[in-house]
């Protein structure tokens, strides 16, 4: 246990095995692996994400949810443009958006539209200025005032077996089973596992936790939605639930949301004013299922203002420990897991730069309005030293890792809070952990990037590091992984290579000239370079066309004095 989170627990008695007989945790009938750490937000073929299905021909206009429909009229659009939504220097901003969605109803000739035809709308020529100036938070705004009530009785469907990448869909069966095994423990009639959905790391928790509703329950598992966000943490803690409303614009950034889903608002109020009501149903539950991708809403939804657990984070942690529990989390909402220094945010370009800063993640976009931390812009790395709720002890934790070129941000986090060891955890991937023992698998379509001991001098960072993609397998011990198995597999990521490593797959893709017998390459991007040395005792083996190595060296700086 690490002191920052849950050494209280033990000064007031309590055992992480209450319940279970004095022998080995590890050796106890329950799931292989407590933990299921998904590298992307796993989106899902549904309803209103049709992109992501292989066929369409199952959705139904009628019964499914199938869009955002926003309302043009003076009715919707007037609260949007009251002064107290628009601080003064951003008041001519607001003028062009109402100029602006004047010109879009004109245009369409329509009072109602989907957001789909809005976007496209306020992306042509005449208004694109105007959208590149908004903030994330002014866009939020916007769509949030102007959606309508959800239609009664339609909800975003989704359907597993119809994804079009077979990754996710392994990954979330994946998650089934071991839940499924926590189910068998318990019960020799019942073999159907209850998972609970909580959208604690989405800004609108109501929209986000739909399809992983439908898509869990199409899979087989009697599925629940724990209405728990930032916003009724601070309810309950400070006896406030008749304010939700107003808190989801303080703690979430979203607005009307009682309007839009009237019948989800009226569950959540209700769980709001039942203390014990988030307890009963993580006791009742085999999986717990964490939706979203920003880790301080994780963090600010589970643990109070000063980062000791809830009631029900405690429930969480203690039955996960007793193997009673199978958690999961997606994107970079998985980062909140760690007992480590948190990732918040930010890009590697940056944290060259500037380094990481601990503190509160800025606002995407922030630059744009003027709303970014004092020090920070909307790059900025942000670390939360005290780490996140700590289920995940073994190391620092960042998602959508190589595809998005993390190892500048996650390296220097780690270096900057002397962490031992960091795990970035590539998109369409999952790490499955067992948390008394240690051993992991790597599941899904790409890898895991494990860096022990990463060191920093101004503006570079290195470290030691190992990659191994899916199928491979190992165990954390001493802060590094030991016992590890290759993967041997024939698939092969289907994205054009690229030698752009600070926000792209750079990296990754060349490290498959390790696997070449080379032992060493550079690449160059703009003032940034990123090298990679293998020795004597590197272990290098292909699979899928990738290239897994234990036991290889990195190093990433920035020297804008040499380009």
């Amino acid at each position: 246990m690490k002191p920052n989170m849950w050494s209280w627990l033990a000064a007031i008695g309590i055992s992480v095995s209450a319940g279970l007989p004095s022998s080995s945790l590890a050796q106890q009938a329950g799931p292989e692996y407590q933990l299921f750490l998904a590298g992307d937000e796993l989106a899902l073929c549904s309803s209103m994400a049709w992109q992501h299905c292989d066929d369409t021909n199952w959705i139904d206009n009628t019964s499914m949810r199938t869009d955002r429909y926003l309302n043009l009229t003076d009715k919707y659009v007037k609260p949007l443009l009251a002064d107290e939504r628009w601080p003064q220097h951003r008041r001519e901003t607001r003028d062009d958006v109402a100029d602006a969605i004047v010109i879009i109803r004109n245009r369409l000739n329509e009072d109602i539209v989907p957001e789909r035809v809005f976007l496209e709308e306020f992306t042509r020529r005449a208004t694109r200025y105007l959208y590149d100036n908004l903030s994330e938070r002014e866009w939020n705004l916007v769509v949030d005032h102007l959606e309508m009530p959800v239609p009664q009785g339609k909800t975003d469907t989704a359907r597993l077996d119809e994804l079009v990448l077979p990754a996710k869909r392994d990954i979330l069966e994946a998650f089934i089973r071991q839940a499924s095994l926590v189910k068998q423990a318990q019960s020799k009639d019942d073999k159907v596992p209850t998972i609970v959905i909580a959208a604690v790391g989405a800004r609108d928790p109501f929209t986000a936790v739909e399809p992983f509703l439908s898509g869990f329950a199409q899979a087989g598992a009697n599925v629940q939605w724990l209405p728990l966000d930032a916003a009724v943490n601070t309810a309950q803690r400070t006896k406030q639930c008749n304010e939700l409303e107003a808190l989801r614009e303080t703690e979430l950034g979203t607005w009307h949301r009682a309007r839009v889903h009237a019948d989800k608002h009226r569950q959540q109020l209700e769980f709001c004013n039942s203390p014990l009501a988030g307890i009963k149903m993580i006791d009742q539950a085999d999986g717990l299922f964490i939706v979203g991708n920003d880790p301080s809403l994780v963090r600010a939804a589970l643990l109070n203002p000063l980062s000791q657990p809830t009631d029900i984070m405690t429930s969480i942690y203690l039955k996960m420990k007793a193997n009673r529990l199978v958690v999961g989390a997606t994107s970079d909402a998985m980062n909140a897991l760690t007992a480590r220094a948190m990732v918040a945010s930010g890009t590697s370009a940056e944290a060259l730069r500037s380094g990481a800063i601990a503190g509160e993640a800025p606002p995407f976009a922030c630059n744009k309005d003027d709303s970014c931390p004092r020090n920070m812009n909307q790059d900025s790395v942000s670390y939360h030293p005290l780490g996140g709720v700590g289920l995940f002890e073994f190391a620092s934790l960042d998602g959508q890792f190589s595809d998005l070129g993390r190892h500048g941000r996650l390296l220097s986090v780690a270096a900057t809070t002397a962490t031992p060891l960091a795990v970035g955890i590539d998109a369409r991937t999952a790490l499955a952990v067992n948390v008394h023992s240690g051993a992991f698998t790597v599941l899904g379509e790409r890898g895991v990037f494990f860096a022990p001991a990463p060191q920093q001098v101004e503006h570079s960072v290195v470290s030691a590091f190992h990659y191994l993609t899916a199928g491979a397998s190992g165990q954390f011990v001493d802060n590094d992984i030991s016992n590890v198995t290759f993967a041997k597999r024939d698939n092969v990521v289907q994205e054009d290579p690229t030698t752009r490593f600070l926000n792209k797959r750079g990296a990754v893709d060349s490290l498959r000239l390790i696997c070449q017998q080379r032992d060493q390459f550079n690449l160059i991007e703009n003032e940034f370079r990123l090298m990679v040395i293998a020795d004597d005792a590197t272990q290098r083996q292909k699979s899928g066309g990738e290239c897994q190595v234990m036991n290889a060296r990195m190093g990433i700086s920035w020297q804008p004095e040499k380009f």
